[in-house]
Parts: structure tokens; sequence; C-alpha cells
């Protein structure tokens, strides 16, 4: 999955990376989160448009919850053999109630249960370059440059501790992508490895 602060580049490289996952012959569907077609998404949306106001433990409850509205359809993609990307996931619920100051081992039990990533890919740029790419009709989040600052350094730090990878996205999109490119392919190749000794097996069993 594709997490970073607002405008770090996640739909571009999500789209580049479900183009080049299924040019190698997987299946691959795409989240973006938060699902705004939902309940809760749409709830979401009124609060990140500035029409809600509330209590920011409400918040994280709502973006976890928007998570588990549409968890089990995501497991059953990964059932069907499926290589799922994500539009941000977990990773951001925990970095942006962090930087509110919610606890984080609260944050990460609303969580608990749900599919995890197998890669979590952090794109960072400055702030400066975010309102670059973006300097009208921004969410409440995008607006706050003092809490983008918290959220970009909360990355960095929640990112060391979970070892997630950090790339630059402020580099040229094609950059980017070979970056995140050289972080997938190797856990790719071990699904292939995995799928074809268990082909083997049961043709073995069918002999």
């Amino acid at each position: 999955m594709i997490d970073g602060i607002d405008q770090s580049g996640k739909k571009t490289q999500t789209g580049l990376l479900v183009k080049r996952i299924r040019q190698q012959g997987f299946h691959c569907t795409r989240w973006d989160f938060p699902v705004y077609q939902t309940t809760i998404g749409k709830r979401l949306k009124a609060y990140l448009g500035g029409m809600e106001r509330p209590d920011l433990h409400v918040v994280h409850l709502l973006y976890a919850a928007n998570k588990w509205e549409v968890a089990r359809k995501i497991e059953d993609q990964l059932r069907r053999g499926c290589i799922v990307v994500a539009n941000r996931y977990t990773p951001s619920n925990l970095v942006y109630g962090s930087a509110h100051g919610l606890s984080l081992d609260w944050l990460h039990a609303l969580e608990t249960g749900l599919p995890k990533p197998s890669c979590v890919i952090i794109l960072d740029i400055s702030i400066d370059t975010s309102f670059d790419r973006k300097n009208r009709s921004r969410d409440v989040h995008e607006k706050d440059l003092p809490y983008l600052e918290r959220v970009r350094r909360s990355y960095i730090q929640i990112g060391k501790k979970y070892r997630w990878k950090i790339i630059d996205g402020g580099a040229a999109p094609e950059e980017v992508n070979s970056k995140i490119w050289k972080t997938v392919a190797p856990i790719l190749k071990s699904v292939r490895a995995r799928r074809y000794k268990a082909r083997l097996f049961r043709l073995r069993d069918l002999a």
C-alpha cells in the first residue's frame, strides 16, 4: 500500500503500480481510502469538507470503521488470489491520529483484525511541495500547515518503528515509480514462486 501526506503523489503512484503489476500477469485490484461511497465515508467527506466538527476520537473511529465496512470485500479478493493495492490504509489513521495527539495504542487497536498489508510505502514530500501541487480547494487537513508538519514527522517516526519503506515523493513520477517497483518486485516474485509450488503439489496429487 502507498501512503503519505496530502498531495504526495499517492493517487498517481497507485495507478502506475497497479498497471505495472497487471502487466506482470497478476490479477490486481485497487482501493482508495477513505471510501466515500459508503455510509461512513459520506460522514468523513462531510468532516473533511468542514461541514461537521466531531470530537477527534470520533473522527478516527470513523476512519477505522470505513475500512471495516469493506474489509470482507478485500478479504474475498485476497482469497481469490488478487494482489490488492491501496491508496492510503491503516498507516494513515495511525499517523494522522497521532498528529492529533491521540494514543497510538488506541489507534492501533481500532484497526486490529483488518487485512494486514505485506508492504507499506510512504511517499515523503515537504509541506511546501504539497502546497505547490495544490493551493486551492484543500480540505480541513490540507489547509492546516502546522498539522501537516506534525503529520509528516509522524510518518517518519512511526515509519521507522514499523519499518515502512520511505521514498522521496518529490522526484519525477517515473523515478518514484522505479523506487517503488524495487520494493514491490521481490514480493511479487515470492508470490509467484509460492503459487507455482502450490500448483506442482496439486498436479502431483492428481498424478
